[in-house]
């Protein structure tokens, strides 16, 4: 078992004196750190024509899959295997890659794993080119911030490809964590957030999905620092899916993947989302960019101050 103390809180002495204030408690960075890409434009790519259907067996999934790597290359990430950010695996016959990218911490022997799935059903802006946002500004903010302070642990993005065929990449992920020889294993899942309050009003649901008595240093410390950061949510299951999935020892998203090889995870997932996901309702003017954002930085708060 794990002692944990979670250090952190909204005036980080790190963040740029030219931050602007957003909300009652919280200083967000700039969207566009260093020129860099900023949350509409990922979303905006990844829903466009250019690239249409994300599914594993389409031509708009590879062309995700290198617009990702592409934005690593950018962030300048530390590769994980290989010296490529693209992890092939098989699945059904085709050859598909995750994109993976590391920020290395101090204490090399615990990984931070940070997942969110890019394949997706019609345009797929809330499932799940927001969460694919949200990991992507969190690298951005982290890469900012490492250069004038080490983080405390090894950080990995890891973009997931199949997750709607099985959780296919998540799954081929986790049989080569061994490779890596960490001690310590945390994983952060982030799929379908940051819908406009027009649209959907509801907040996170943050009900522990998990068995492993490790996740609920996630759960806790996650929650806290919501509160502290007026991030709405609720204890409670963010969809009846993930209710049902739960009561029958299964999944509904990659985390599952880590529940099931046991490492501790946290499904981050915003309520009332059914209605608009998997079906043409799901495109870019459902999102809230600023409300992606601000998850992102407070989430990045949380993963440069807590101490495992």
């Amino acid at each position: 078992m794990l002692s944990v103390f979670l250090l952190y809180g909204c005036n980080d002495n790190n963040v740029e004196q030219d931050e602007s204030e957003v909300g009652s408690n919280i200083i967000v960075q700039e969207e566009n750190l260093d020129g860099k890409f900023t949350v509409s434009e990922v979303v905006e790519y990844l829903c466009s024509e250019k690239v249409k259907d994300r599914e594993y067996n389409k031509e708009g999934n590879q062309k995700a899959t290198e617009y990702i790597d592409e934005l690593y290359k950018q962030l300048n990430l530390e590769f994980v295997f290989g010296k490529s950010y693209l992890d092939n695996f098989s699945y059904d016959g085709r050859n598909i890659s995750n994109v993976i990218g590391k920020i290395s911490g101090n204490d090399s022997s615990t990984a931070i794993i940070l997942t969110a799935h890019f394949d997706a059903w019609f345009n797929g802006a809330v499932d799940n080119a927001s969460g694919v946002a949200t990991v992507l500004e969190i690298a951005k903010l982290l890469e900012d911030t490492s250069k004038k302070e080490s983080l405390n642990y090894d950080v990995i993005f890891l973009m997931t490809n199949g997750e709607m065929a099985l959780f296919a990449g998540s799954r081929d992920f986790v049989t080569k964590l061994e490779q890596l020889q960490y001690q310590n294993i945390f994983n952060i899942n982030i799929d379908c957030v940051g819908m406009k309050d027009s649209y959907n009003s509801n907040p996170l649901g943050l009900k522990t999905l998990s068995r492993i008595s490790e996740s609920q240093i996630l759960y806790s410390g996650i929650k806290e620092i919501f509160n502290n950061n007026n991030i709405d949510f609720v204890d409670d299951y963010p969809t009846e899916k993930a209710k049902i999935a739960f009561e029958q020892n299964m999944g509904v998203s990659d985390y599952f993947a880590f529940e099931e090889n046991d490492y501790p995870n946290i499904h981050i997932c915003q309520q009332g989302i059914s209605e608009f996901i998997l079906n043409e309702k799901d495109t870019p003017e459902l999102l809230d960019y600023k409300k992606i954002e601000k998850l992102a930085y407070v989430l990045s708060i949380y993963i440069k101050g807590i101490i495992l």
